[in-house]
């Protein structure tokens, strides 16, 4: 920002306004509130235990303060509170597994049309929704589950245990990716990432920027698959750039694009770790 307008950029963000920002935020508050209720109905599914709301819910948001770990993997802090309510570690695990793995399931929905839009990203959405669509039936194997039980068994020390986990996780995962529990999880993942691209199109428009929705969601989209694939902590640096590279592109001012992404990114990431 300070080696590009800075006065520039500095004035677009003025430009958002109180207005701007509650709405934006509450997008992002909206996607956070579809993720959590999801996550508690997956949980419950697992354990058959029903945790009051309040300490819930304080549980799962106090896992984005680690957001910024490669992977998310940093979420999984909320499975030692949840241990003090008779929630096993495996149960936790398995939920965060098959929420990281519905959240870029929605975020290669989401991307799709950026394929078609842009050139060069095609293989990118392509690629990485062969890769974890194709996952899917692994996941239900009997075959693969056999597999893995036996070389658990042949192995001993750390090795064998962390096949043991792997085991365990993927049987409980198989619950939740189930036919209907999958649906579910998938439409509640679309509409909650949905909420933030269509936040960001509506940032862009407050900024004076005539980007259709449907170029602005596949913009976020690809820019978040981009950042998740990375696995760069909060997939920052890789996120940003895509973004303002791909605003700039389409003839936005640098300085907007700019600011549009580091508005876009604090409403999303820095205010849930916040």
């Amino acid at each position: 920002m300070f080696l590009s307008d800075f006065q520039a950029t500095r004035d677009a963000i003025l430009n958002v306004g109180l207005l701007g920002w509650a709405v934006i935020l509450g997008l992002s508050l909206f996607n956070y509130a579809l993720r959590y209720w999801r996550w508690d109905w997956y949980l419950h599914k697992l354990s058959q235990t029903r945790l009051p709301h309040r300490w819930h819910l304080a549980y799962y948001v106090c896992g984005f303060a680690l957001s910024t770990t490669p992977g998310k993997a940093g979420e999984t802090v909320r499975s030692l509170y949840l241990k003090r309510h008779g929630i096993s570690y495996s149960h936790a695990f398995s939920t965060f597994f098959v929420e990281r793995f519905l959240d870029l399931l929605s975020i290669v929905l989401i991307s799709c049309a950026a394929g078609f839009l842009f050139k060069g990203y095609g293989p990118v959405v392509l690629i990485t929704g062969l890769v974890v669509f194709g996952s899917l039936p692994l996941v239900h194997s009997r075959k693969v589950l056999q597999l893995l039980t036996d070389w658990s068994g042949r192995h001993q020390g750390r090795l064998g245990k962390a096949l043991e986990h792997l085991v365990t996780l993927l049987k409980s995962s198989a619950v939740l990716l189930r036919n209907r529990e999958l649906f579910v999880g998938l439409v509640v993942g679309v509409l909650a990432w949905l909420a933030e691209a269509v936040g960001f199109w509506y940032l862009l428009h407050i900024l004076g920027q005539d980007v259709s929705v449907l170029m602005a969601v596949s913009i976020y989209g690809v820019a978040v698959l981009v950042g998740a694939i990375s696995f760069l902590p909060g997939g920052l640096g890789s996120t940003e750039a895509v973004m303002t590279l791909l605003l700039v592109s389409l003839g936005v001012e640098q300085s907007v694009a700019l600011a549009a992404t580091l508005i876009c990114r604090i409403a999303t990431l820095w205010f849930a770790v916040f």
